[in-house]
């Protein structure tokens, strides 16, 4: 199947109704690498390429299919030496859908690893805009929504949320440079 082929048939489904068989194309499966302790994904070019096509194509309708890959890259990354860029770009496909809800599985894929720490971009949490999620956080008594409460707080005063429209311009470009 092809990924364009996957992602007209999710779109044409409700996602609560998609077989189990058809999500088992995207989903984490750990490979492990013969004589090494390596391991990897063996859906990982898969799901990288739904996520390259839904870059192209992204709508509202889209959210679910779109946490459930993020919840793959976070277990694929729980495994991993580096960060993927695939990661990177469902986390902006997630933040371009700006549902302030998502912080919580954003701030995951973030703080899933050093590598993810270092290279997820903090605006993707901020999606739903830096006062909206501020305020969702302030609301949360949790731990985690502390921690990220206080890193965006300190990243604002950084100014990393300076000019987020043109940070969204940029990612794009990037993305689809590089999948062409």
């Amino acid at each position: 199947m092809q990924a364009e082929d996957f992602v007209r048939e999710v779109r044409n489904t409700q996602f609560e109704f998609l077989s189990p068989q058809l999500l088992q194309l995207v989903a984490y499966k750990e490979e492990i690498f013969p004589n090494t302790e390596e391991r990897g994904d063996q859906n990982a070019e898969f799901r990288l390429a739904v996520l390259e096509k839904l870059h192209k194509t992204l709508s509202p309708g889209d959210w679910p299919l779109v946490r459930f890959l993020l919840k793959q890259e976070i277990t694929f990354h729980e495994n991993a030496w580096c960060i993927y860029e695939s990661i990177r770009l469902c986390g902006f496909l997630l933040s371009l859908l700006a549902q302030v809800e998502d912080v919580g599985l954003l701030w995951e894929a973030k703080t899933t690893s050093f590598d993810t720490m270092c290279g997820f971009d903090v605006q993707f949490l901020v999606g739903a805009g830096v006062a909206s999620t501020v305020s969702y956080l302030q609301s949360i008594q949790e731990e985690w929504a502390q921690d990220a409460l206080t890193y965006i707080e300190e990243s604002q005063k950084a100014g990393d949320f300076h000019n987020l429209e043109h940070f969204r311009e940029v990612t794009h470009k990037v993305f689809r440079e590089q999948t062409i």
